[in-house]
């Protein structure tokens, strides 16, 4: 068996497969890697079941920020218990060092895969997602949990056993827990978001609440169905400046012919309105308007 040591000098996911992770969890695949880690496939050596299981890159174990980020990740999306949103059923160290996360295992792709493939979706393919989307969103605000990082990589379209495709929300592990006294990942100068799906407030460094998804959902709806992002910056730096200033323009400027479903710009113009207070005001009112335009 692999020796699971974090004790590399660079972390290579592929020199994990086939290793088992606390006595519990094999893994028999590499599924992908990103900034903090990878994501495997792996099964439960005693239930004999699937599941995926994301490992925290073995340099930044050292960082107490990024594993309590980590941790808080796990936490949240375990009380989170709805069908829009990924099952996380376990978390742990194991005797080696490595940090943890399982969830469900998932089939399928992530909406950022699907729009670099077909670019923008019909009205009627990219509404039903959102509405997803926003269902999931209602259940974590009614627990006073704001994601703060929506964006089309953090919605997965995950296909049943049955055929039936299901969205789910990937990734609480920058979100904040309204009234908490706990801001360590901004205290750790992460990233409170990506830049093309900040909010206004975010991009001023203000406080947010379930808004500020709203406007991130608005954006994701604009960017699915005009098939690009609206604004264009050279970097960074100017893209928060147009999220916290620039007005996103009517969906019909980038597709004229989306004039016939008034209802459905009507309501990505009213979640992307650069002030909270003119935006629906909870995820449940945006996915009733996104169900409405619909018919």
């Amino acid at each position: 068996m692999p020796d699971p040591s974090p004790a590399q000098s660079a972390f290579e996911p592929l020199a994990l497969v086939g290793a088992t992770l606390d006595g519990r969890y094999e893994l028999v695949a590499h599924l992908a890697t990103g900034g903090m880690g990878a994501v495997f496939q792996a099964r439960h050596v005693h239930l004999r079941k699937d599941v995926a299981v994301k490992v925290l890159r073995p340099d930044l174990t050292s960082s107490p920020e990024i594993v309590e980020r980590f941790r808080r990740e796990a936490e949240i999306a375990s009380a989170l218990e709805h069908d829009n949103i990924v099952r996380v059923t376990d978390f742990g160290r194991t005797p080696e060092g490595y940090l943890f996360l399982v969830m469900e295992l998932l089939t399928g792709e992530s909406l950022f895969d699907r729009l670099r493939r077909e670019g923008a979706l019909p009205p009627e393919d990219a509404v039903p997602i959102l509405w997803q989307v926003c269902a999931g969103l209602e259940a974590a605000h009614a627990l006073g949990v704001v994601h703060r990082d929506l964006k089309p990589e953090n919605v997965f379209l995950a296909r049943t056993p049955s055929g039936r495709e299901v969205t789910k929300i990937l990734d609480f592990g920058i979100a904040k827990i309204a009234d908490s006294a706990s801001e360590t990942a901004t205290q750790a100068g992460i990233v409170v978001g990506t830049p093309e799906y900040l909010s206004p407030e975010q991009a001023m460094g203000s406080a947010v609440d379930a808004r500020a998804d709203v406007y991130a959902v608005g954006l994701m709806a604009w960017r699915a169905l005009a098939g690009r992002h609206p604004f264009k910056a050279d970097g960074a730096r100017s893209l928060l400046m147009m999220q916290a200033t620039r007005p996103v323009p009517p969906l019909t400027e980038a597709r004229p012919d989306l004039a016939a479903w008034p209802a459905i710009v009507a309501a990505v113009s009213r979640a992307c309105a650069k002030e909270a207070a003119d935006r629906h005001q909870g995820a449940a009112a945006l996915r009733d308007d996104l169900a409405a335009a619909l018919g």
